[in-house]
Protein backbone atom coordinates (compact mmCIF):
# COMPACT_ATOMS: atom_id res chain seq x y z
CA UNK A 1 0.00 0.00 0.00
CA UNK A 2 1.16 3.55 -0.79
CA UNK A 3 0.85 6.41 1.90
CA UNK A 4 -1.32 4.04 3.38
CA UNK A 5 -4.21 3.45 0.84
CA UNK A 6 -4.98 0.20 -0.86
CA UNK A 7 -4.15 0.18 -4.18
CA UNK A 8 -6.04 -1.95 -5.59
CA UNK A 9 -9.69 -0.44 -4.17
CA UNK A 10 -10.04 1.04 -8.11
CA UNK A 11 -9.51 -2.36 -9.88
CA UNK A 12 -11.93 -4.68 -6.59
CA UNK A 13 -14.63 -2.00 -7.92
CA UNK A 14 -13.90 -2.76 -11.74
CA UNK A 15 -13.99 -6.51 -10.44
CA UNK A 16 -17.10 -6.28 -8.59
CA UNK A 17 -19.25 -4.78 -11.95
CA UNK A 18 -19.91 -1.33 -9.69
CA UNK A 19 -17.35 0.52 -11.57
CA UNK A 20 -17.15 0.42 -16.03
CA UNK A 21 -14.09 1.58 -17.34
CA UNK A 22 -15.12 3.15 -20.96
CA UNK A 23 -11.80 4.70 -21.82
CA UNK A 24 -10.52 2.97 -25.32
CA UNK A 25 -6.58 2.85 -24.83
CA UNK A 26 -6.16 1.76 -28.20
CA UNK A 27 -7.95 4.90 -29.80
CA UNK A 28 -6.29 7.27 -28.07
CA UNK A 29 -2.71 5.56 -27.80
CA UNK A 30 -1.41 8.37 -30.23
CA UNK A 31 -2.27 10.90 -27.64
CA UNK A 32 -1.34 9.08 -24.56
CA UNK A 33 2.19 8.41 -26.30
CA UNK A 34 2.68 12.32 -27.11
CA UNK A 35 1.98 13.25 -23.75
CA UNK A 36 4.55 10.34 -22.28
CA UNK A 37 7.00 12.13 -24.87
CA UNK A 38 6.43 15.64 -24.00
CA UNK A 39 6.82 15.01 -20.38
CA UNK A 40 9.52 12.48 -20.54
CA UNK A 41 11.78 14.53 -18.34
CA UNK A 42 9.49 13.87 -15.24
CA UNK A 43 8.80 11.14 -16.19
CA UNK A 44 4.97 10.82 -17.42
CA UNK A 45 3.70 7.39 -16.76
CA UNK A 46 1.20 5.43 -19.18
CA UNK A 47 -1.43 5.86 -16.50
CA UNK A 48 -0.99 9.55 -15.80
CA UNK A 49 -1.41 9.93 -19.81
CA UNK A 50 -4.32 8.32 -19.52
CA UNK A 51 -6.15 10.30 -17.10
CA UNK A 52 -4.65 14.07 -18.96
CA UNK A 53 -6.40 12.40 -21.84
CA UNK A 54 -9.74 10.92 -20.14
CA UNK A 55 -9.51 14.99 -19.16
CA UNK A 56 -9.88 16.16 -22.27
CA UNK A 57 -12.29 13.65 -23.16
CA UNK A 58 -14.54 14.51 -20.54
CA UNK A 59 -14.08 18.57 -20.24
CA UNK A 60 -16.05 19.22 -16.61
CA UNK A 61 -13.55 15.96 -15.24
CA UNK A 62 -11.75 15.85 -12.01
CA UNK A 63 -8.80 13.90 -11.40
CA UNK A 64 -8.55 12.53 -7.95
CA UNK A 65 -4.56 11.91 -7.60
CA UNK A 66 -1.76 11.49 -4.81
CA UNK A 67 0.37 12.62 -7.44
CA UNK A 68 0.07 16.46 -7.15
CA UNK A 69 3.53 17.75 -8.12
CA UNK A 70 3.48 16.20 -11.47
CA UNK A 71 -0.08 17.01 -12.38
CA UNK A 72 0.02 20.52 -11.38
CA UNK A 73 3.09 20.46 -14.32
CA UNK A 74 0.79 18.22 -17.18
CA UNK A 75 -1.29 20.12 -18.98
CA UNK A 76 -4.31 19.33 -20.65
CA UNK A 77 -4.88 20.77 -24.85
CA UNK A 78 -1.45 22.29 -24.60
CA UNK A 79 -1.74 24.64 -22.43
CA UNK A 80 -5.04 24.30 -19.76
CA UNK A 81 -4.31 22.95 -16.16
CA UNK A 82 -5.65 19.77 -15.44
CA UNK A 83 -8.36 20.14 -12.39
CA UNK A 84 -7.14 17.97 -9.85
CA UNK A 85 -7.95 16.75 -6.26
CA UNK A 86 -5.57 16.06 -4.08
CA UNK A 87 -5.39 15.12 -0.23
Amino acid sequence: MYAGYDQTAVIRLVNEGALKLTFDTAYNIGRILALMEKYRDLPMDFADACLVTMSEEEKDSLVVTLDRKDFAVYRRYGRQAVPVLSP
